[in-house]
């Protein structure tokens, strides 16, 4: 090749190729690096205590009492109870099941079925005869049901873009927009099915008069074991450690507070190793996240059934777990955990009994997800946590928002699994909300907060059951600052 053109002759260009080919091969100019051995740094330290974390074991105060439900009932006191608890699953705990695998028109179907499932609720209670389409003119009122939904996929809703979706026995699945002029108080969001009575004169736009709530549940007859002392259960929710370790170190507290009072129950609400920890989004671990809760979680949880051996532990998992494959909700209950006698494992949620009484506990943040989302106009003053709970009440699934909010994943193949069946005596949300307790429809609802929020120190909650049927009255609940 005649390179000469570019300032290369032939000679040159051959003693540079036969150049570049012995020092490719030549031995002689490897430049000989150290392999130095690898030294834990403490940056990578997974279980060094951190500069937070001391400062939190020396903290002035601790477990802190910061409200109450019922503070008139006396607490369990000491231990003397010569009966196991009776503990049972009132509904099957969910199995392992595909995911990612969801088709849309088997979606669709299931998205179908739920509206009309809804909207029979509504026409029972409400004594409906027929419902009629909505998206047809009529001069005439009449009654229908469907989904509010907003009028742009990403956008809010509000008062002037809200929509109705119609099922395909209504109305072909067809959206109808919604004028609230005429209605006082409402409180919608997407996802909400409705009943509505109201006319729609030109075929454009329904006129909503009044709408048309569903039911809430009913109450399932249960036995409760009269013949026993009261229940003493510490609810926690995670995360247990503090965001810039795996200490534990809050976990650990707990637990030695549980070893002196000994409850018969400690429910667990995840994330126990959380894929949203700054240590882990960073890659600054050394252990893989089943080692970390083996060791950090596991062994504690074992230290303290031993010392405490009329105690039980429940273990309910987040979607934002690593040790378990389950990324959404629902969850099956965690395996390869720890193993114990008196540790259970449950899924997410759950719906069990203890000694008689119903409880329920979904660990995914609704009710903080709800308050983003609705919209509401109201002639009085109502308490807001109040109204939120009973959106999952009368909707009767544990997350009745569609589209689903930003970060969470729903199988909608598994919606049977997240349906409120029946109303609880004790209904257990977590949220980022400020802990409270309320009773909502007789059912007394607990959000016990974090056990940690960042580099701070969370809340937690203690609740004594009576044995008794009217739990509204013969439950305390008490919320503490850790």
């Amino acid at each position: 090749m005649d390179l000469s053109e570019y300032g290369i002759t032939n000679d040159s260009q051959d003693d540079a190729v036969e150049n570049f080919m012995s020092n490719m091969f030549s031995t002689s100019n490897i430049k000989q690096n150290k392999v130095l051995p690898m030294t834990q740094s403490n940056s990578l330290n997974d279980t060094q205590i951190s500069q937070v974390s001391s400062q939190f074991l020396t903290r002035k105060a601790s477990h802190v009492l910061d409200g109450q439900y019922n503070p008139h009932l006396s607490l369990r006191g000491e231990y003397t109870e010569d009966k196991s608890i009776i503990f049972n699953h009132l509904q099957e705990p969910i199995k392992p099941y595909r995911f990612m695998f969801e088709k849309t028109k088997e979606k669709a179907d299931m998205m179908d079925e739920r509206i009309d499932f809804i909207g029979s609720l509504i026409a029972k209670e409400h004594q409906i005869e027929a419902f009629a389409n909505p998206a047809r003119a009529s001069q005439e009122p009449i009654y229908a049901y469907g989904r509010i939904c907003p009028d742009a996929s990403e956008g809010r809703l509000n008062d002037q873009s809200v929509l109705l979706q119609l099922s395909r026995d209504v109305g072909m699945g067809k959206r109808v927009r919604l004028n609230l002029a005429k209605v006082s108080d409402y409180t919608l969001f997407p996802g909400q099915i409705v009943g509505v009575f109201g006319t729609n004169i030109r075929g454009d736009v329904f006129h909503v008069e009044q709408f048309l709530l569903p039911p809430i549940p009913k109450r399932i007859e249960s036995e409760i074991a009269t013949d026993r002392k009261p229940v003493e259960m510490i609810i926690a929710s995670g995360p247990y450690t503090l965001d810039d370790d795996f200490s534990y170190q809050p976990l650990e507290d707990l637990l030695n507070k549980c070893e002196q009072d000994q409850p018969n129950v400690i429910l667990l609400m995840g994330p126990f190793v959380s894929a949203k920890h700054p240590k882990i989004i960073s890659g600054k671990i050394e252990s893989l996240p089943d080692e970390i809760f083996r060791k950090r979680i596991g062994r504690k949880l074992e230290q303290f059934l031993e010392k405490s051996p009329h105690s039980h532990v429940l273990l309910l998992p987040h979607a934002d777990d690593m040790m378990q494959p389950f990324p959404l909700y629902p969850q099956p209950p965690m395996e390869n955990t720890t193993k114990h006698a008196r540790l259970h494992q449950l899924s997410n949620p759950s719906q069990i009994s203890i000694n008689g009484h119903n409880i329920s506990a979904s660990n995914i943040d609704t009710l903080f997800k709800l308050g983003t989302e609705e919209i509401s106009r109201s002639t009085e003053h109502t308490d807001r946590f109040s109204k939120l709970i009973r959106h999952i009440l009368q909707q009767h699934t544990y997350y009745p928002m569609f589209p689903h909010a930003i970060g969470d994943s729903i199988d909608a193949s598994q919606l049977v699994n997240i349906q409120v069946s029946w109303l609880p005596d004790i209904l257990i949300l977590p949220s980022q909300f400020k802990h409270f307790v309320k009773s909502v429809d007789h059912v007394v609802c607990i959000n016990p907060g974090h056990l940690c929020k960042s580099l701070a120190a969370g809340s937690y909650s203690r609740v004594v059951l009576y044995p008794s049927t009217n739990v509204d009255e013969q439950v305390r609940v008490d919320l503490f600052k850790l």
